[in-house]
């Protein structure tokens, strides 16, 4: 068998997939493995050499699913109760803003990462700290779609996030701590991270960007400079990965060869290079995978051995995930390991073995007799002719390989794409094969700058960047930036079993042309996606999204329709904080995403507050809604955001008051407030708050912003306010909001509160929560349950969450 290796890895990840989805007891799973061996083992003897693999495959499986189940049931540590924090830490500290962040060992496998005033300057690994700190468990945001925080957290043995208390930064304790090795390392990465700084001075986004694009430092890198690369495909080339490692051990292997040195001296060398490059530069998953793949590659080499991308590759994933299966899970390693085996699949083994041979030879003749006519014909020499003929010939095979070789990785990783960044690239095709190389120049001018301290060739090494840059701006200007929604399960099984198909027949060279339409029929339905959205026709849906400390709510009409009421958005309170985090782009648009939502009619801001506003730019422009609703239009600076987002994308904007009836969805639709006299006061505040009233049936829906008692008793005392069944609590469940006289008169089956999980402001507030239940309402909130619905018929409410699957009460017809 030609990749021998390739069938084992594929059983292992199986294996692994099934225990996700099949809980096994370890038991079961030793049992499974240990008979299938058997009868792997007995096959092989027996000559039958299918009972033989076959058992043995099975075998693996079951090894797969022993190594996920044995990990799951490691025991979580127990969270600390002590404020004072006292550890080692073995992430050296990134700034970012204010505040250094770093990972804090309190005991062997219990991590905290911790957030602190300071520079960071001093906090190293190895060194000890001590420090006053409130502790909270990791929380990601608890919406379909949405990134697992708390697994990708607990995997490097972080199990809590700590905030200094305010006034205090960490103190250093005496002695050091960790290992020789590691505190060596780190010390020699941030001299080589202030030698960058230093090259740079005053220079911020070449100081920041070499800082990733050489160590995989991106503390520093701010979104906007990096959103060129995303939307054009190209933003891998800024990760450590293998294109560094192949690179920087290229470039050393030569200069080795050129002084004369042996083939066994360069590739261990080589190989010892990768790897102490990957610890430099962080030691993250991927550039470690990629350290371990040369090192596989220089030991075939050094015993002669013939080298297999495929099954290089399967040697590689076995180790790893062996290591952490949980890693097959991870976006990065499925990229990986996918844009390789593209690679492997369709590019090494394309015009391989003897056909191949036969049409070079042919190419050559075919050269020749062009020649010989082109010498008749302009009475040039010969060999001029044979050699200009050949250079033309190389540049159009090495343009066809390149082109060819962004297209197969650009399709092989269209489905994960899809799946988890929701963007597809045209230009890509393209941008790859220019900025990637044209960035790459800028690696080795970088180290030489760093090494040497010449600040001419960090000048050259910006240069390369820079040009980078703009191949990626020029391309992004003409993208089409397809942002697309999750494809249905059978769509993509579909396109994964076409591109396999088209592996397994390209040696071959038949049975193409099935598979090829398969899959690119696949692939113009995933870029279109003309599928209905997941959600009940003829109900009216309101749901609550996880947005931590910030509000944002998704209401599905009767008739298909779709609104978004806010989008979100982190609480500054006047702080000017930048952060990577934007909850429109990041929380907001993968939920809709993951409902099949490709287009939403309309998006309303009730208020211009940031936790309700601050996501709404990215929702319109990955949405692209026909109308915007809100209650000011403000000459202000957050209004001023948005409304030019709203123009750019051709939106149009509507103003609503109190008695406004706006037509949408087949509902009954009313605006209580702002009051039509009400006027702006210069800034934002929660009583701007645009509060709305939809009617479905028998069911009534109240949506009251952050409204105060202001603004509530004038409802209450004009008669606005009546019997709602579903109530969505103003002001995150605020005791400055939702006084009892107000509540009494509402008298809510389902009141939905959004509050950030153990958030500072302790909301919601006790009192709020004590009289909601005084009137027997169903209290759902985001900061314990995540993402929380309600859904009507017209006569019969339906609730469900992410922590609880869906229920229905027929008593509640009455209402």
């Amino acid at each position: 068998m030609r990749n021998p290796l390739v069938p084992v890895a594929a059983a292992f990840i199986a294996g692994i997939i099934l225990a996700r989805a099949v809980e096994f007891s370890l038991a079961e799973a030793a049992v499974c493995a240990s008979g299938f061996a058997l009868t792997g083992v007995l096959g092989a003897r027996a000559g039958m050499r299918v009972a033989g693999w076959s058992g043995g495959l099975a075998c693996v499986l079951f090894v797969g699913v022993l190594d996920l189940e044995a990990r799951r049931q490691l025991r979580r540590p127990e969270m600390p109760t002590d404020t004072v924090l006292r550890g080692c830490i073995v992430e050296t500290a990134a700034k970012r803003g204010d505040l250094q962040r770093f990972v804090l060992e309190l005991q062997p496998g219990s991590r905290v990462q911790v957030a602190a005033p300071g520079d960071g300057k001093d906090l190293q690994y190895g060194r000890r700290v001590e420090l006053i700190a409130r502790v909270r468990q990791t929380r990601g945001f608890h919406n379909p779609g949405s990134f697992d925080l708390e697994g990708w957290m607990a995997r490097r043995g972080v199990f809590w996030t700590a905030t200094a208390a305010r006034g205090t930064e960490p103190r250093l304790l005496p002695g050091e701590c960790g290992s020789w090795w590691r505190r060596a390392l780190a010390r020699q990465r941030t001299g080589l991270l202030a030698r960058i700084d230093a090259l740079y001075p005053g220079d911020t986004y070449h100081g920041s960007m070499m800082r990733g694009l050489l160590l995989g430092d991106r503390s520093g890198i701010r979104k906007a400079w990096v959103e060129d690369f995303r939307r054009t495909g190209t933003y891998h080339a800024l990760v450590i990965s293998g294109s560094h490692i192949t690179l920087v051990c290229g470039v050393f292997l030569l200069w080795r060869r050129y002084f004369g040195y042996g083939v066994r001296t360069i590739l261990v060398a080589g190989a010892a290079l990768a790897i102490l490059y990957a610890l430099l530069a962080g030691g993250d998953a991927p550039v470690l995978r990629a350290a371990a793949g040369f090192g596989l590659f220089a030991v075939g080499k050094l015993y002669y051995r013939q080298t297999n991308i495929l099954n290089l590759l399967a040697a590689v994933a076995l180790a790893f995930l062996a290591a952490d299966p949980q890693q097959v899970f991870d976006a990065s390693f499925q990229l990986s390991f996918l844009a390789v085996a593209a690679i492997g699949a369709f590019v090494s083994r394309h015009g391989s073995g003897a056909d191949s041979r036969l049409k070079a030879q042919s190419t050559k003749v075919e050269v020749r007799l062009v020649a010989e006519t082109l010498q008749m014909l302009l009475r040039l020499p010969l060999g001029w002719c044979e050699r200009c003929l050949a250079l033309i010939l190389g540049l159009l095979k090495g343009a066809w390989n390149a082109f060819w070789l962004s297209f197969v990785v650009q399709a092989t990783l269209a489905l994960p794409m899809a799946l988890y960044f929701h963007r597809l690239s045209l230009t890509g095709l393209t941008a790859n094969i220019l900025a990637v190389p044209v960035l790459s120049g800028a690696i080795p001018f970088g180290f030489a700058a760093v090494f040497t301290g010449w600040r001419w060739v960090a000048w050259v090494a910006g240069w390369w960047l820079d040009r980078s840059q703009e191949i990626a701006r020029w391309h992004a200007r003409l993208e089409p930036d397809w942002r697309v929604p999750d494809p249905p399960l059978w769509l993509a099984l579909l396109l994964a079993g076409s591109l396999l198909a088209l592996a397994v027949g390209i040696p071959r060279g038949r049975w193409l042309a099935a598979p090829g339409l398969a899959a690119a029929g696949a692939l113009m339905l995933v870029i279109l996606h003309p599928f209905e959205p997941r959600y009940v026709r003829g109900a009216l849906e309101l749901t609550a999204l996880d947005v931590g400390q910030g509000e944002s709510l998704l209401l599905a009409l009767p008739d298909g329709a779709t609104a978004l009421v806010d989008g979100g958005g982190l609480p500054r309170f006047g702080r000017n904080e930048e952060t990577s985090l934007d909850i429109g782009e990041d929380v907001v648009s993968p939920y809709l995403w993951s409902r099949g939502i490709r287009r939403l009619d309309v998006v309303v801001v009730t208020h211009l507050h940031d936790d309700h506003a601050s996501g709404i730019p990215a929702v319109l422009e990955n949405f692209r809604p026909r109308e915007l609703w809100t209650g000011f239009a403000p000459d202000q600076a957050a209004w001023q955001r948005i409304e030019r987002k709203a123009r750019a994308l051709d939106i149009q904007v509507r103003v609503l008051k109190q008695g406004d009836r706006p037509n949408l969805g087949g509902l009954e639709w009313y605006v209580l407030s702002p009051a039509r006299r009400q006027l702006w006061r210069g800034r934002a505040q929660n009583n701007d708050s645009l509060v709305l009233r939809l009617r479905h049936g028998r069911h009534t829906f109240l949506l009251t912003g952050d409204i105060e008692r202001g603004v509530e008793r004038r409802l209450l005392e004009e008669g606005a306010i009546s019997r709602a069944d579903v109530l969505k609590v103003a002001h995150h469940g605020s005791r400055r909001s939702s006084f009892p006289e107000l509540l009494a008169a509402i008298r809510p089956a389902v009141a939905l509160i959004s509050a950030g999980w153990n958030n500072t402001y302790g909301l919601p507030h006790a009192q709020v929560l004590d009289a909601l239940v005084s009137l027997h309402a169903m209290v759902l909130r985001t900061d314990e349950q995540g993402l929380v619905t309600v859904r009507s018929d017209g006569r019969t409410l339906v609730v469900e969450s992410a922590a609880r699957p869906e229920r229905g009460w027929g008593v509640w017809d009455a209402f």
